[in-house]
């Protein structure tokens, strides 16, 4: 019923209401058809949408998940953030969801490390998806230069380095406290 202008040997057809790509031979490149279709992103991976709920397709037209979503985002570094009955998790560029748990809320990478919640209680995870550390916070702040992330527990204070591990064995009563301590600790 109408072809869009191609770009990059693709262009978007719609037929019956659906909308597929098309490569510059005519050939339909989805098996699937689709309600809607994004452009794609600088990944190749373009948002399809079918009976309100979400996925991400190649530029061969594979989905890039058996699951389907309500939404999805685009890679960054290789990992997307999907969202699913208002629980959201990670998916790798193979479709594979990288936690068994679903998480309340995911914050976007910074210095390499992703702050989760789950239940009010934070942690990080890695670009790997794996969790800094077993213990699970209050509160959770970022990495600092020094590479150690302020946490909260029962109103009480300490730093975690990359690993997990606790910067002293001591619990300081404000962040001031601890964050006096971990200069001492760096002198």
């Amino acid at each position: 019923d109408w072809i869009g202008d191609f770009e990059n040997g693709i262009a978007r057809v719609e037929l019956n209401n659906k909308l597929n790509l098309i490569d510059i031979n005519g050939k339909v490149l989805s098996q699937q058809w689709f309600d809607d279709i994004d452009d794609f992103d600088r990944n190749g991976f373009a948002k399809v949408e079918l009976n309100r709920k979400r996925n991400l397709i190649d530029q061969n037209g594979n989905l890039i998940s058996q699951q389907w979503f309500d939404d999805i985002d685009s890679f960054k570094n290789g990992i997307a953030r999907v969202e699913l009955n208002n629980k959201l998790n990670l998916i790798d560029a193979n479709g594979n969801l990288l936690f068994k748990q679903w998480f309340d809320y995911i914050e976007e990478f910074r210095n390499g490390f992703d702050k989760v919640s789950l239940n009010r209680k934070c942690n990080l995870i890695d670009q790997n998806g794996k969790l800094v550390s077993q213990q699970w916070f209050d509160y959770i702040y970022g990495f600092d230069e020094n590479g150690f992330a302020l946490v909260e527990l029962n109103n009480k204070w300490n730093f975690i380095d990359a690993n997990g591990n606790f910067l002293s064995e001591q619990w300081f009563d404000s962040s001031y406290d601890a964050i006096r301590f971990r200069k001492e600790f760096l002198k």
